[in-house]
């Protein structure tokens, strides 16, 4: 009987320490989800993060936590233990949720930066300046700006923005075509942003004597930088102008006219540069008779090119380097306007008539506006090239 009660016993001791334990467990075992509704927002926007906690209980207070464990918002949960919260981030969060001691996995949300860009209207040989802002704004931080001809990237800046996160980037627009600007911010806790705008095409306007504008203002200062021979650049199209655009285009090899289209653009933004023929360092002056061209000459480079009008068949110019040896600033009777002679009665002057072919007696004519200032360059002793 003792014995029987003995093992009676143990039995239920055995039964009291093993059984009810894995109930136990199961009553208190904790879990907590968490869920974003979009893995990256642009910043301003909301993301909805929802979840679940369990068991589920109603009124349980859940902590979303970032990557430092610092509190960002807060749910409260119903009867089937869901909670949700809207939440607008500034930059990337990996998020986490706590409740009690249970953690859920976690959740990253990637922020990104909201760019916007202008593009004012575009012209050959102008600048433009390319404007916009960066949400957030990050002081100090560059913005990319690139322009894009045709498609290609030809052009790059990086420009830092300011404390409203503004910035602004200066293009000098070299040849035509139709152009989009495109603006490019990445941080390290915002994902990249980016913003275009375009397309803009050059116009390739039509200029002859009479027009005028800020179209006429850079035809005259692309001529200028190509050291064709022009004062007074003032957007207006006169005959200095129409002189000007005779020598390029004598240069080129085009029709020689003193107007502009579509193909004096384009040859200005891709010209041929001539080159001198003589390699003397000292200053002097070339005229070449196939092109009816002068250029004035300073260290092996050409500083001035002028349209001139040489002698006819009849009468030609010869080749051959001169010198001048004799001036004066006067209008001789035969017409010829300070005259500066280096080959016997052959001089360099102006004269009224200037064709765009040899037409002279011999000597090299030179337009009215322009004699006074050859004159003035062509001193005594100048050698003149002469050559086809």
């Amino acid at each position: 009987m003792i014995r029987r009660g003995a093992v009676a016993l143990l039995v239920l001791f055995a039964a009291l320490a093993t059984g009810p334990a894995p109930l136990a467990v199961a009553q208190t075992a904790q879990t907590v989800t968490l869920e974003s509704s979009a893995r990256s927002v642009s910043y301003g926007q909301s993301v909805t993060l929802v979840g679940q906690v369990s068991p589920p209980s109603a009124g349980q207070v859940v902590d979303v936590r970032d990557q430092t464990e610092t509190s960002v918002a807060t749910a409260t949960t119903d009867a089937a233990g869901a909670f949700s919260v809207d939440l607008r981030p500034s930059a990337n969060l990996t998020l986490h949720a706590v409740w009690d001691a249970a953690v859920s996995a976690p959740v990253t949300v990637g922020v990104r930066a909201v760019v916007s860009v202008s593009l004012p209207p575009v012209h050959l040989f102008g600048r433009i300046t390319a404007r916009g802002d960066v949400e957030p704004a990050r002081t100090g931080q560059k913005v990319e700006v690139e322009l894009l001809q045709n498609g290609t990237v030809v052009l790059t800046r990086r420009v830092a923005m300011g404390s409203m996160g503004r910035f602004a980037a200066t293009f000098d627009v070299e040849r035509p075509g139709t152009y989009r600007v495109r603006a490019t911010f990445a941080s390290p806790d915002l994902l990249e942003g980016r913003a275009s705008a375009g397309p803009r095409a050059t116009p390739l306007p039509a200029l002859a004597v009479g027009s005028r504008g800020p179209a006429v203002e850079l035809l005259e200062r692309r001529l200028v930088a190509l050291h064709y021979r022009l004062v007074g650049v003032d957007g207006l199209f006169d005959d200095r102008t129409a002189d000007a655009v005779i020598a390029f285009h004598k240069v080129q090899g085009m029709p020689r006219v003193g107007t502009v289209d579509a193909a004096t653009w384009r040859a200005l933004a891709d010209p041929f540069v001539p080159r001198p023929r003589s390699s003397m360092k000292r200053f002097h002056i070339e005229v070449d008779q196939t092109r009816q061209v002068l250029y004035t000459v300073q260290d092996r480079r050409i500083t001035n090119i002028l349209h001139v009008s040489t002698g006819k068949p009849s009468t030609p110019t010869r080749d051959g380097t001169f010198f001048v040896y004799s001036k004066c600033p006067c209008l001789t009777p035969l017409g010829l306007y300070y005259p500066s002679f280096f080959d016997g009665q052959r001089a360099l002057h102006g004269y009224v008539v200037v064709p765009t072919y040899a037409a002279s007696h011999g000597c090299v004519r030179i337009p009215y506006w322009n004699a006074k200032w050859v004159y003035g360059v062509a001193a005594y002793g100048t050698p003149v090239v002469i050559y086809h």
